[in-house]
């Protein structure tokens, strides 16, 4: 069976749960698509890129994010209707594909002397509940260690040797019986990824082509005085970009709303040229349009309302020559409350 790993680092192909899988299980062929720090959303673009690009299809999925997405809710980033309406898409998406799924749900190290963290919790059931719905698979990290202590982690994040030995394990052995591929092709997608070929651009922005271990595709560079819009209909919530040495600050703008993100992660102290999903903390308006500026006056720059970056980081050249390289968009559309009755009782 060909099977596509998506999550975290704790999916790493060099250490962690997934390395010893390919080692105790090669009668399948596992395709890696692993990235740190982002969430399920990130998850559900691969999926939309891979029908995009052509590429071909697996047939199931390791959808392994619980953990990632407990950050980014404990961080504010992200509201957990987002999560949920990824995870719908998530198995739309399969459904219409006839890719099986498994959630992995891992969490992040308890307290000296606790079980798992009521963050971790939270996030379990809103799988838990997306998996039961549609008929998917689950996998929880309770269910393969039994008690979860500190213990059993090397650090906030990630799993020991051990640990992960285990979890690889219990993967080896659910994938010897047949995993279900989801139920309800028939679901509206909430979900789009416009990618920067889609782009307009204005002043000094340059098109180019980026590929790296983790992510491969069209980027635009914006310098100070360019831009970039995408003509689509939703709601932005989140932005694919590539945050490098020249990486700062830059402005969003949607309908009457203009905010101000940083693109300078201190996560680059790891990963020097990093490609990361940057959410959109606010609820943004939807309209037809959404515009990314490198403006070239820094007063007006930081004198717009600031938007929540996770480990956002100080600029390391100056102003002008800051950049920003964005590879694409998160677009939401929500079902109206009356398709989320229908779709609850008759679209499964």
């Amino acid at each position: 069976m060909r099977i596509m790993i998506l999550g975290g680092s704790n999916s790493s192909p060099k250490h962690g749960w997934a390395a010893e899988l390919a080692k105790i299980a090669p009668e399948h062929v596992f395709d890696n698509k692993f990235l740190g720090a982002v969430g399920s959303l990130f998850g559900l673009l691969r999926l939309l890129k891979m029908a995009r690009d052509g590429d071909p299809r697996p047939d199931a999925i390791i959808f392994e994010y619980t953990l990632n997405d407990t950050v980014w809710l404990a961080g504010e980033s992200l509201d957990p209707r987002i999560i949920a309406d990824t995870l719908t898409d998530v198995l739309t998406f399969c459904a219409r594909e006839r890719i099986a799924v498994l959630f992995l749900c891992l969490c992040l190290r308890p307290h000296e002397g606790q079980g798992e963290a009521e963050g971790s919790l939270f996030l379990d059931n809103i799988y838990r509940t997306a998996a039961e719905k549609r008929g998917a698979a689950c996998l929880f990290l309770s269910d393969i260690l039994g008690h979860i202590d500190a213990s059993q982690f090397v650090d906030h994040k990630h799993l020991d040797a051990a640990s992960f030995g285990r979890v690889a394990q219990a993967v080896a052995e659910r994938l010897r019986e047949p995993i279900p591929t989801p139920r309800g092709a028939a679901l509206n997608m909430r979900f789009c990824y416009a990618d920067a070929t889609q782009a307009s651009i204005s002043g000094p922005v340059s098109r180019l082509q980026r590929s790296a271990t983790v992510f491969e595709g069209a980027f635009v560079e914006i310098a100070r005085g360019g831009g970039c819009q995408w003509n689509i209909r939703g709601r932005l919530v989140a932005a694919l970009l590539r945050s490098t040495e020249q990486s700062g600050c830059y402005a969003i703008r949607a309908g009457d709303r203009t905010i101000r993100k940083n693109a300078q992660s201190l996560a680059r102290e790891a990963v020097e040229n990093l490609i990361i999903l940057h959410y959109v903390a606010q609820a943004l308006p939807a309209g037809e349009s959404v515009v990314f500026d490198m403006p070239e006056s820094e007063a007006a720059l930081m004198g717009l309302p600031g938007d929540l970056t996770l480990m956002e980081g100080p600029a390391h050249v100056p102003f002008e020559e800051q950049t920003l390289e964005i590879a694409g968009i998160m677009v939401y559309r929500p079902p109206s409350l009356s398709r989320r009755v229908y779709e609850a009782l008759f679209a499964r």
